[in-house]
């Protein structure tokens, strides 16, 4: 038994155990559900590592198992199991993976809620881009429309409590999580540092270190047509960035850990919806006077504000802007030493770093725009989702996407994510990774 299975049945004794003795006659109830989905990625420009004409050819299930002990206790478990054909990962060979999507116990009454196991823990309000998402970590390897199918978590700890049984307006949130996830990106070849030895993704961390643990907490005040709330963390960066060991020669990839305010905000009038979100995060290794400075990403500021509105009652429309400002920032060309064969490797691991991560100059402003189509009555579902960054040398991504319901349950799926714009930027840089998809969903 692994070390969070065990955790999780001492939960589960505790929790069953405490209400079973208040509540002796059990109100045990359940819900099996689940999902069997199939996706085919084919890239649009040829290339002699995807030989074989498929970035990912994939068949997966979830199940999801909901059960209720009692008023106050109750467990939720999403198993996942993925087949691939071919992935990013294996170009040439197929392979397994399956894993625990979320497995919590939970207790909660009309004011409080305790959450303890493997979660997914989501935050923010903004689309596709969460500065305040602290918590989760995404696999951008994995190939799919849904970019929640992308989320991971990890073993954690969560309460969440809103005084007078449930009735304020202010709830309070708190999270420790015992590891943190990894975020696994798409490393195009201009990021690949040459010169020395180089580890292209960072080994697992180990859990409940002082360098890997993580926590949090989130204030809100919620209203009918308004919401606001601040936020605090302290954790890791679950984007990796590669460090050169001189001892070692070589560049492996390290997650840094960091220190972060934010919050978000949202006002609803009539069918317009205004949301906010930002946050400020200052890296142990990203300051002035740390040895990494200008390697790594440095302290920075991170928003987003956007406007949705609806027309017609099917035609749904989205625009955000973005903007992330360095307070500290060191064009890696100035970067220095006094060998200057170590100034060279140094200065192509923070290339790296930059590209991967987007900070490549002081500020980078952008935009996010959707436009979607969905009818209660109609089986058909479109969706347009563009993002792109405007400083010099501007990139972006188009994801198109239609969907057919052809009976209840089962959904066909066809689109593409196309990369574009200048390649020395994070986006542009992944311009031969541009694909079109078609998946088949069976929901039961």
């Amino acid at each position: 038994m692994s070390f969070q299975a065990l955790i999780l049945t001492i939960f589960f004794i505790i929790f069953s155990g405490h209400s079973f003795a208040k509540e002796p006659k059990s109100e045990f109830s359940y819900i099996l559900s689940g999902r069997i989905y199939t996706d085919q990625y084919f890239p649009i420009y040829p290339s002699t590592t995807y030989s074989s004409g498929i970035f990912q050819s994939s068949i997966s299930t979830w199940l999801d198992f909901q059960a209720k002990f009692s008023k106050t206790t109750s467990m939720h478990a999403v198993g996942e199991g993925d087949a691939f054909l071919r992935s990013l990962s294996e170009t040439n060979q197929s392979s397994f993976q399956g894993k625990l999507r979320e497995g919590y116990f939970s207790y909660q009454d009309d004011s409080f809620e305790l959450r303890v196991g493997q979660q997914i823990i989501p935050w923010g309000k903004s689309d596709g881009v969460n500065p305040t998402d602290y918590f989760t970590a995404k696999d951008y390897t994995l190939l799919n429309p849904d970019e929640e199918v992308k989320r991971t978590g990890a073993p954690a700890i969560m309460l969440n409590f809103t005084p007078n049984q449930g009735a304020s307006p202010f709830n309070f949130v708190g999270i420790f999580q015992g590891v943190y996830p990894q975020t696994k990106l798409i490393i195009p070849d201009q990021a690949i540092p040459s010169l020395v030895q180089f580890q292209k993704y960072p080994n697992s961390p180990t859990y409940f270190q002082s360098d890997t643990v993580e926590y949090g907490a989130k204030l809100s005040y919620l209203k009918t047509d308004y919401d606001f709330s601040i936020s605090a963390f302290r954790g890791v960066n679950h984007f990796a960035q590669y460090v050169y060991d001189i001892q070692k020669n070589l560049i492996a990839p390290q997650n840094i850990q960091q220190t972060a305010i934010g919050g978000d905000a949202s006002f609803t009038s009539g069918s317009v919806v205004f949301r906010a979100e930002t946050a400020y995060f200052v890296p142990d290794s990203g300051k002035e006077n740390s040895d990494l400075y200008g390697l790594v990403q440095p302290t920075h500021w991170d928003s987003v504000v956007g406007i949705e509105h609806t027309f017609f009652d099917d035609i749904h429309t989205q625009i955000q802007l973005l903007y992330r400002y360095y307070v500290a920032y060191l064009d890696p060309a100035l970067y220095t030493t006094a060998s200057p064969v170590l100034t060279q490797i140094q200065r192509s691991v923070a290339k790296s770093n930059g590209l991967l991560l987007n900070f490549q100059r002081q500020d980078n402003p952008g935009a996010t725009f959707r436009i979607g189509f969905s009818n209660e009555t109609s089986p058909w579902t479109a969706d347009l989702f563009l993002v792109g960054y405007f400083s010099q040398g501007q990139d972006y991504l188009v994801r198109p996407q239609v969907s057919y319901k052809l009976i209840e349950g089962l959904k066909f799926l066809a689109g593409g994510e196309f990369y574009g714009g200048d390649e020395s930027r994070p986006l542009g840089a992944l311009r031969k990774n541009s694909s079109i998809f078609f998946e088949g969903r069976y929901v039961f």
